[in-house]
């Protein structure tokens, strides 16, 4: 009865994962980055560092000494540090922990609240250098992260923007796991992009950018980070992602927090990703390849997903019930099983981009830290 359902339903499912296909065999057999050495011998450049802060009196102190502790030397750096109009004591305790460091820095306050993009924009015209660095307030980086961004960026004068890998803390909980599965994999595939021209997979936490080229982003829509990666593709220059800069966040134990967290970050990055539709005429490898297959996962998977999925499921519902519960048990036992494993992380991504889809909020420029802080 219904048999049909069962082959409709996987042949959509099998449409909607086309992209994942095609990843799949990229990051396996496709090109890799040139390596690079950290002891090559190249004079390093003076560097900006904008930080954007809103209500992180836990999180700054920390902040500044990951920067003050790094392998970049500390008379090249400045940092200018944003506060969006906060409400703690964000300011004094920055100020504090700042007298205390060996690198030049300024701090610009908001008169109003006006969200991460405009922030970030405010920053960059505080700086006195080239190459910026843009990072959040509430993580902690490698030492070697910022030389490795700076000699990635240096290595090809196409380059005018690049981010580092974002990562969460190690940790052997269940969340924990699978978020590491799943960004180990994000990026694979944007090291692949990045590899043959550009990618639109930038992490906001750690960004580096010319400031001659990208010197802002857009403030009314979408996240920053992918905004600053469409405007240096749109004015046909490359972008790439560097694993070696990693870069630690803590996940929010709050399962609220975390969604929260999760299906901003979608929408912001669906937002970004259709408001470039025009890159699709251009003539290059991103524009031709990469970013159909990035609008295709954002914004198509997810929902033929659920409509694939809801239909093979009634097919076995009416025809095979008995492996439809055997297949959800199996699901169910294989994600407590196996701790950060590719299929639950990849259903629950594609969960995340399915609200942030459907979200109705309009406002992802606006920001509230849902990181977990130290003392929490």
């Amino acid at each position: 009865m219904f048999l049909y359902l069962l082959p409709v339903g996987a042949g959509i499912i099998l449409l909607a994962v086309i992209p994942y296909i095609v990843y799949l065999f990229g990051v396996t057999f496709g090109k890799k980055p040139v390596e690079m050495d950290l002891d090559i011998a190249k004079t390093l450049p003076a560097i900006s560092i904008v930080i954007c802060a809103y209500n992180e009196e836990r999180t700054i102190a920390r902040k500044i000494q990951s920067i003050s502790s790094c392998t970049y030397p500390n008379e090249l750096m400045e940092v200018v540090l944003v506060i969006d109009y906060s409400d703690d004591k964000t300011e004094e305790v920055a100020r504090s922990e700042l007298v205390n460091v060996d690198f030049s820095w300024k701090i610009y306050v908001n008169k109003q609240r006006f969200g991460k993009n405009t922030s970030l924009n405010t920053g960059i015209g505080l700086t006195a250098n080239e190459l910026i660095v843009a990072t959040d307030a509430d993580l902690v980086w490698d030492t070697t992260s910022v030389e490795h961004l700076v000699r990635r960026i240096l290595a090809d004068d196409k380059f005018a923007a690049g981010t580092g890998d974002l990562q969460p803390n190690p940790g052997a909980d269940r969340v924990t796991s699978m978020e590491k599965t799943y960004r180990s994999y994000f990026g694979r595939m944007a090291e692949w992009e990045s590899a043959h021209d550009a990618t639109p997979a930038f992490n906001g936490c750690l960004l580096i950018m010319r400031k001659s080229i990208v010197d802002g982003v857009n403030e009314t829509s979408g996240a920053d980070d992918a905004n600053l990666a469409f405007e240096a593709i749109r004015k046909g220059y490359r972008t790439f992602y560097e694993t070696r800069a990693a870069i630690y966040e803590e996940l929010p134990e709050n399962l609220k927090k975390q969604y929260t967290q999760k299906v901003r970050r979608a929408k912001g990055l669906i937002q970004t990703t259709l408001a470039n539709r025009d890159l699709l005429e251009v003539d290059r490898p991103f524009c031709r390849i990469f970013y159909p297959l990035r609008l295709w996962m954002y914004v198509i998977t997810p929902t033929m997903l659920l409509i694939g999925g809801i239909i093979f499921s009634i097919g076995l519902l009416l025809n095979l019930p008995l492996l439809l519960t055997a297949l959800l048990i199996a699901f169910l036992l294989f994600s407590v099983i196996k701790k950060g494993n590719l299929m639950t992380a990849f259903v629950t991504n594609q969960f995340y981009l399915l609200a942030g889809f459907y979200s109705r909020k309009n406002n992802a420029v606006l920001w509230k830290s849902t990181s977990k802080k130290v003392g929490e």
